[in-house]
């Protein structure tokens, strides 16, 4: 799961754990999200991936080439 989602997972946990006043809850919650905030492990084992994609991606604002423009309509 991403961590993004771990992190709301904790504080819906939170949340719902305050509205219904289960303290347990609110623990269960708080200590997710502190084992969501820490660096995973096997991501930093990992080298990055490059693209296999032999097509160059254009970088912002580049033109193609005329033969690939569009006309305005007149």
């Amino acid at each position: 799961m991403s961590t993004f989602r771990e992190k709301a997972q904790a504080r819906t946990k939170q949340m719902v754990g305050q509205m219904i006043g289960d303290e347990l809850l609110v623990e269960e919650g708080k200590d997710q999200e502190r084992k969501a905030e820490q660096p995973s492990e096997s991501s930093h084992d990992r080298p990055k991936q490059t693209s296999s994609n032999p097509v160059k991606a254009r970088t912002a604002g580049a033109r193609p080439p005329a033969s690939k423009r569009r006309t305005r309509p007149a």
